[in-house]
């Protein structure tokens, strides 16, 4: 059986999911992580894996600072042997060209796949464009969670023949599908980082205004944190949501796959942000939900009308676009009715197009090709 090395770091972190699922169901290939630290091993264990952390203090220390100047791992060219990597897999571009070293001393084949600030973020920086420049002349191959994604690498440089579409998946059994029928109250939910190109601020907005428009019970609950919280709390101070909303702060992605179940529609209104931070590809929140039964109110922003299905499994807004948010959101929580529709569609979706287990027999037929 031959051997791919997951390169991430951390590994891993409580909303990371998504990369433990490209982990533990390979059939066809021996996992191994490579980590600058661990965490979480307890929800995310992993059979082989290889932290910095863990390194000798003077190989530790030196490690840190070679990665701080050169911006490369060094050590990890050994492992790679020892344990007999047939391909290296780098989780993220910055962890793409923190392999360059080791791929260069090793010649193993190198697939990074992009994810979104790596994509839209990190290329204002010169430093990181040169880097990238570098890796896309050596990788392999690129993985792109949509077309919007695979649009955007070709845009920075990389070749186009190299670049190959792969979606993210869910454990859709370990989701329970729920066909919501309406309460006393319509139960909202955004499950995100606190930050721009989240556009949670125009969700609170659409919201407001529907509400203005034809009052309804509701509540809505947010799930995460980050730096805009403060900004995000003003807001909805500001707005007259307070009493119906309820902060929960971070929370493990098992609990938050309970959270679903207990909520009837999902906000995800995505943005660009000033810096051009994206989501890259669309936030795996929308699968879970999706698979849970939920509809979606959500923007057409970068790779998310690939994820949801406007008019079936959810609506569709442009970016910032308050006045077609509130529209979307007041016309499902007026009629609850269409609920169970949209949430079977949306869970036939998942199944047929982004289950766990057949992305990971794409992800091995694309190992297949590289090797």
């Amino acid at each position: 059986m031959k051997t791919v090395a997951h390169c991430i770091s951390p590994y891993l972190q409580t909303a990371g999911p998504w990369v433990y699922e490209q982990v533990f169901r390979a059939r066809c290939y021996r996992p191994i992580v490579l980590t600058q630290g661990a965490i979480n091993l307890d929800a995310y264990p992993v059979d082989t894996l290889y932290s910095a952390e863990a390194f000798p203090p003077l190989a530790r220390w030196t490690n840190r600072l070679w990665r701080r100047v050169q911006n490369e791992y060094l050590f990890y060219e050994n492992i790679i042997r020892d344990e007999r990597v047939d391909l290296l897999h780098a989780h993220f571009g910055y962890e793409g060209c923190r392999l360059l070293r080791a791929q260069r001393r090793t010649e193993r084949p190198l697939l990074t796949t992009f994810y979104g600030a790596d994509a839209t973020e990190y290329p204002r920086y010169p430093r990181w464009m040169r880097q990238y420049e570098i890796l896309f002349e050596r990788g392999a191959l690129f993985l792109a969670e949509g077309g919007a994604m695979a649009e955007r690498l070709v845009a920075l440089g990389c070749p186009a023949d190299r670049v190959r579409v792969w979606h993210l998946g869910v454990d859709v059994e370990r989701i329970a599908f729920v066909q919501r029928q309406k309460g006393a109250k319509v139960r909202f939910l955004i499950c995100a980082g606190f930050k721009e190109k989240k556009g949670i601020p125009y969700a609170l907005r659409g919201l407001a205004l529907a509400h203005r428009q034809q009052p309804f019970e509701y509540q809505l609950t947010l799930i995460g944190d980050g730096a805009d919280r403060a900004d995000i709390e003003r807001e909805v101070d500001a707005l007259g949501l307070r009493p119906h909303t309820v902060f929960r702060g971070m929370l493990p992605y098992a609990q938050v796959v309970d959270e679903l179940s207990e909520h009837d529609i999902l906000f995800q209104t995505s943005v660009t942000a000033a810096n051009g931070d994206g989501e890259g590809g669309a936030p795996v929140i929308l699968l879970d939900a999706q698979a849970s039964g939920m509809p979606i109110v959500a923007s057409t922003h970068a790779d998310i009308p690939e994820y949801v299905r406007d008019g079936e499994s959810g609506f569709l807004a442009e970016e910032k676009d308050v006045e077609g948010i509130a529209e979307r959101i007041l016309y499902l929580a007026t009629r609850a009715e269409e609920w169970p529709r949209m949430g079977l569609a949306g869970r036939q979706h998942i199944e047929v197009s982004y289950s766990a287990e057949r992305q990971a027999r794409a992800l091995e037929s694309i190992y297949d090709e590289v090797l």
